[in-house]
């Protein structure tokens, strides 16, 4: 039987008025009623009375348990927010590695380059003065040639 109907029927049975001498309280039957409702009185109940009569401990332990809470949060926030750092201080460090590589590779050709415009301006040179012994060498022949037609 659910406990307010209980109530109600405790209730009625001491206030049912029928006429003043008419109606008398049946203890009996208020004594089963009270009976019942012990029977019937659920386990919260008692659990709320031990809430009542534990409610500090209660509190401090939410309170803990809350703290703690917060705390294993902002630990885990400060986690995050370390290797967020640690992530943007390794691409920097990858963007300054790779922006090195490029001036590296840069000055090596512009050195190669360099080499290149000196090796080809000594092979011009080369071939200019062996171009020039080539002309001298040509109109001495063709000086000779006359000289030895004149001669003939």
């Amino acid at each position: 039987m659910d406990i307010l109907k209980l109530l109600d029927e405790m209730e009625n049975e001491l206030t049912d008025k029928k006429g003043l001498f008419s109606k008398k309280v049946d203890i009996g039957r208020c004594v089963d009623i009270l009976y019942e409702m012990k029977r019937v009185f659920p386990e919260s109940i008692r659990e709320a009375d031990y809430i009542v009569a534990n409610k500090n401990k209660i509190l401090e332990n939410a309170d803990n348990v809350a703290k703690n809470t917060i705390r294993e949060a902002e630990e885990r926030a400060e986690h995050i927010i370390d290797n967020s750092e640690l992530i943007k201080r390794a691409e920097i460090e990858a963007k300054n590695i790779v922006d090195m590589g490029y001036m590296q590779c840069d000055t090596l050709v512009d050195r190669t380059k360099s080499h290149l415009d000196s090796m080809f301006k000594d092979i011009e040179q080369f071939l200019l003065s062996t171009l020039t012994m080539i002309r001298n060498n040509r109109e001495e022949l063709r000086g000779a040639m006359i000289m030895k037609r004149r001669n003939d």
